[in-house]
């Protein structure tokens, strides 16, 4: 999970509004496995089979949908933004939001350390600021805190690159997870889940494998365009509960330092 992490606290995604999401998730897979055994899915029998609290597990049930609960849910940086950007005290006439001296020069006087404050104060104002700074959500000139409010609605590159990044780590995941189970339910594996290992290379032999797989990802993912489209077309005139079956092909390549050895340090 560690990548997955590292990109999650690169776009300003914490853990409590990662483990409140993961909630859901864990409650709606104890549910499949549940029927899938034929048990019923009660309150006391998802909590079980799931972990999570059945107070949790009630709201789910009741609602369809676990809401965020409690300011704690959601980011320090989210919460100063939102205030910054909404509250009138903190909006200009024009309805943008107002720069902020970093610090008050009198006791009535609005500033970024009273806004944070006025939030929570349990993080230092500097913490807050230096997060909102590296979100690209805030800018620093001189003793003067400008929110840049623009920066806050993702481009479309980004949210395009945002979907295919959890579609395709989520067919991923989904093809080496049924390969496991069906391995532990001495079964064969269903889907094709492969990969190449190699070290001891030289950045140059990185250079050339990564332009190698490029090649054969563009030779690959031809012909799968053309033989899909050709099925496509052909299962057109199939019954809709025939044809309900979708597939992504894929190929990745990856790689990293290798770190010294135990042996090699001493």
């Amino acid at each position: 999970m560690a990548p997955l992490v590292r990109a999650l606290i690169a776009h300003g995604v914490t853990y409590p509004q990662f483990a409140q999401a993961l909630k859901q998730v864990f409650l709606e897979a104890a549910r499949a496995e549940l029927a899938q055994h034929g048990k019923k899915p009660s309150d006391s029998a998802l909590s079980l089979r799931s972990g999570v609290h059945r107070k949790d597990v009630r709201a789910f049930t009741e609602r369809g949908a676990l809401k965020p609960s409690g300011n704690r849910t959601l980011s320090m940086a989210s919460l100063v933004f939102a205030k910054w950007s909404r509250d009138a005290a903190y909006v200009g006439a024009d309805g943008a939001p107002r720069p902020l001296p970093l610090r008050s020069r009198a006791a009535d006087e609005l500033s970024f350390e009273t806004l944070t404050w006025s939030i929570s104060k349990d993080f230092h104002p500097r913490s807050i600021l230096d997060e909102l700074v590296r979100l690209n959500l805030a800018a620093v000139e001189g003793e003067t805190v400008r929110l840049k409010a623009e920066a806050f609605v993702p481009t479309e590159a980004f949210t395009d690159l945002a979907h295919y990044f959890g579609a395709n780590l989520r067919d991923h995941a989904a093809a080496s997870a049924d390969n496991l189970l069906r391995a532990g339910r001495q079964q064969p594996p269903r889907f094709l889940e492969r990969a190449t290992f190699a070290d001891g290379l030289t950045e140059a032999s990185i250079e050339g494998l990564d332009r190698l797989a490029r090649q054969i990802w563009a030779d690959a993912a031809k012909r799968m365009y053309e033989a899909a489209a050709q099925h496509v077309e052909a299962d057109a005139s199939a019954p809709p509960e025939q044809a309900n079956r979708r597939m992504r092909f894929g190929i990745y390549f990856y790689s990293e330092p290798v770190p010294p050895s135990a042996e090699g340090d001493g």
